[in-house]
């Protein structure tokens, strides 16, 4: 393509504080588009050095200059046709994915290089096609299917289809066509309509008062799975109605709580791709900082899941335009910390997303649960209470880490001071309290290590009867191998009681979060049968990490003392302690092994040092 410079971009410090506090307007979003869009190009340009170094990769298919010769047309006549192409986020999406596979290969993907590269022709028909442009492109097919971006996909209505082909798009005074192996589409007048051998790529608008969301539902394109390639699947017309009511509703709760977000949304958010629904919990969704504006959502069970999805996703998005004009963090992959929103240790760049993400996610509960709004206040003063002392505290672990960059500990700056203006105590903070704690102690039980000579020293005093000993020191090593199975039945069933507004526990509720008989009892306050519960799990399953942490919960809400609390703070040290007990002739109960611990390690110094993950 001639003509498309390459611009140079900075962002100011004011610019960075305003993203950092939540006060991005449309006009910020509007300058990260016009950087991704460089970045765009530059992705292009170093596809089409890669691909003049390898005439391998061109395959059975022209080769891309012709593809560039296209695109040239279209820029003289249509430029702003260009534009909307080269901006959607599943070209971009693919230009990354495409440039690692010419570099380096995919070890999982066996779609041929060829097939990635030829996206770029069927890229030119979609902007040739949008532009009114004749041309005649061949382009690559996969099982049969044809993608084009922005528009929607072709596909073979009858006949045998090879995995890899050769199709050819065609267009020639308004008669346009795509012959697909013996099978020709034609294409319809109107490409926003479906026909036969034609999917059109639908749109859902959603309209609350002068706010407007406009989304694309892309169920068709092959780079829309962000770090893999999905064939099309295509939703039926009754699924596509009920995305529409349920994103209505959803921006209306949007547009009703931080109205002063929705234009920025709307300005940054293009793309959907529905997901599988697994099942009601977790919420699923996901996005990439190389597809700008497209977020991946498995469509959940409520709008007000969905309003947060949005903010979520959105969240990311507008860090990931960031990241790509000034990092945040330096890289230190092998530094991991504790994200209360994950099961697993993650890397300060992770942190950092989440951080942003949830920062974006307590706005938005903690506006509800100010509305007056009574069907969500409860709930939604549970979610606000949930994340923000969390996230607060995760960015200040990472304020007191080396991890990050200058213009990093100043955005992070400017999200742990609005933080902290909204620190309030709700009805619901209790609860909060509780799921919170229920995920620091189990990860802390799957993740880290205590030393093995420490615990080999405490386990040999114990048998022993030796209440004199110094324990010595007792390191703990942080590992991304979880040390045994996870499950958020009992987080899932305390949310649920909170949304249903109930003060005991609907039994339908177990089965539908898989939550046991002892999760019943704790989220319904019946603590001492709690207890024995989950002492009971743990005689069956010694080492089952919900019971271990359930017990811990159980038991601190019956007392108070350094017995239940060393349990929660340090139950893997416990754990490590009753596991090489358990390896003699011994098997003692969890709370004696817990008081005796707490009573030894306080009498003095006990030795221990955190491990040194920055771990909050």
């Amino acid at each position: 393509m001639t003509g498309t410079g390459i611009s140079s971009h900075r962002i100011s410090l004011s610019t960075l504080d305003a993203i950092a506090c939540g006060a991005a307007g449309p006009d910020v979003v509007h300058e990260l588009r016009k950087a991704e869009r460089s970045r765009t190009l530059l992705l292009l340009r170093a596809i089409r050095d890669e691909a003049a170094s390898s005439s391998k990769s061109q395959g059975p298919l022209p080769p891309t200059e012709s593809a560039w010769q296209v695109l040239d047309r279209v820029q003289q006549s249509a430029p702003a046709v260009l534009e909307r192409v080269l901006s959607y986020p599943y070209v971009a999406g693919w230009a990354g994915f495409t440039l690692r596979h010419l570099r380096r290969g995919h070890p999982t993907d066996p779609t041929p290089a060829w097939v990635h590269l030829g996206q770029l022709h069927g890229i030119a028909a979609a902007a040739a096609l949008r532009a009114g442009i004749d041309v005649d492109v061949r382009v690559p097919a996969r099982s049969g299917a044809v993608s084009l971006p922005t528009l929607g996909a072709a596909f073979s209505p009858a006949g045998r289809v090879d995995q890899w082909s050769v199709a050819r798009v065609r267009s020639c005074d308004r008669d346009r066509r795509i012959d697909i192996g013996d099978n020709t589409v034609r294409l319809p007048p109107d490409l926003s309509q479906d026909a036969t051998g034609w999917w059109a790529l639908r749109r859902l608008t959603c309209r609350e008062g002068s706010h407007v969301l406009s989304l694309w539902l892309d169920d068709l394109d092959p780079y829309r799975g962000l770090y893999e390639t999905l064939d099309p699947h295509r939703l039926d017309d009754g699924e596509v109605t009920r995305w529409q009511v349920m994103l209505d509703e959803a921006w209306h709760l949007v547009c009703r709580h931080i109205p002063d977000r929705a234009d920025a949304m709307s300005a940054g958010l293009d793309v959907v791709v529905p997901r599988p629904f697994t099942s009601r919990f977790p919420l699923i969704s996901a996005s990439s900082g190389e597809a700008f504006a497209g977020i991946n959502v498995a469509r959940p069970h409520t709008p007000e899941d969905l309003a947060e999805i949005l903010v979520h996703e959105y969240q990311h998005v507008l860090l990931g335009g960031l990241l790509h004009l000034v990092p945040l963090t330096r890289q230190d992959e092998e530094r991991l910390f504790h994200a209360p929103w994950r099961d697993d240790p993650r890397p300060a760049a992770g942190l950092l997303q989440g951080v942003y993400a949830f920062f974006g996610v307590t706005e938005f509960w903690r506006a509800a649960a100010r509305s007056g709004d009574d069907a969500i206040a409860d709930f939604a003063a549970f979610t606000c209470a949930r994340w923000l002392e969390p996230t607060l505290e995760t960015a200040r672990a990472l304020l007191a880490d080396r991890t990050p960059t200058e213009a990093g500990r100043r955005f992070l700056d400017g999200i742990a001071e609005r933080l902290v203006t909204w620190k309030e105590v709700s009805p619901q903070h209790r609860v909060a309290e509780i799921v919170s704690a229920d995920h620091r102690a189990g990860w802390r039980l799957r993740h880290l290590r205590p030393d093995p000579g420490a615990v080999a020293g405490l386990a040999r005093a114990w048998q022993e009867a030796d209440e004199d000993g110094a324990p010595g020191r007792c390191t703990e090593s942080l590992v991304s191998q979880s040390d045994g199975p996870w499950s958020p039945a009992r987080v899932d069933l305390l949310r649920c009681m909170v949304r249903e507004g109930s003060p005991s526990v609907n039994p339908a509720l177990a089965e539908l979060t898989g939550a046991t008989v002892a999760d019943l009892a704790l989220a319904d306050g019946r603590c001492a049968d709690a207890l024995d519960s989950y002492r009971a799990e743990i005689e069956n399953d010694p080492d089952h990490p919900p019971s271990w942490i359930g017990f811990a919960l159980a038991w601190s809400c019956l007392a108070s003392g350094p017995g239940p609390t060393l349990l929660l703070q340090r139950p893997q040290l416990v754990r490590a302690v009753h596991r090489l007990l358990r390896a003699g002739a011994e098997t003692p109960q969890p709370d004696r092994l817990a008081i005796w611990l707490a009573d030894r390690l306080s009498t003095g110094d006990d030795g221990y040092e955190r491990p040194r993950t920055g771990m909050a």
